[in-house]
């Protein structure tokens, strides 16, 4: 069974205090929003999508590299997608390439897609990013890391219609 993070229980208001680790190390440094050097333009996209959405305080920085899997598996997923829908335009049987052979295969694209998934998947639970989780978040005032200069924190207007 896998343990769900402190952090993450305390973001959902789901935390038991009689039930986990005290000792539990705490990362306190916020993920930082710029992007690593290393990753290309799109990747850098994906990182600003996740920077900007993502809800303040629950990315740290030792979730780092885990966000880059997840940044790096998101564009694969989306050139693999976008290369295959050029491959299908205007084809009678979308999803399949010819073999060695000439009989119908699935189109390797379909398997780099698919891959790209599951690895997205397995961050997105690392990270808090899914769907099943978000319902359960409660925001805590005064847990949140600190806006990018001159951005609007939309969690900030939610807790307003909820207050």
């Amino acid at each position: 069974m896998k343990r769900k993070p402190t952090a993450l229980k305390k973001l959902q208001g789901t935390v038991n205090v009689t039930r986990h680790n005290k000792y539990e190390p705490q990362p306190e440094t916020d993920l930082d929003p710029v992007p690593p050097d290393y990753l290309t333009p799109s990747q850098k996209d994906g990182w600003a999508y996740v920077m900007r959405h993502a809800p303040r305080g629950l990315l740290k920085s030792l979730d780092r590299a885990v966000l880059v899997i997840w940044v790096e598996a998101e564009d694969r997923h989306r050139t693999a997608m976008m290369t295959q829908a050029k491959l299908d335009a205007g084809n009678q049987m979308p999803l399949l390439t010819k073999g060695k052979d000439g009989f119908p295969i699935s189109s390797p694209y379909l398997r780099i897609m698919n891959h790209a998934s599951l690895i997205m998947l397995r961050c997105a639970l690392e990270l808090g990013f899914s769907p099943a989780s978000r319902p359960r978040i409660q925001l805590i005032p005064g847990h949140a890391a600190p806006l990018i200069e001159g951005e609007i924190d939309p969690w900030d207007e939610l807790a307003k219609d909820v207050a």
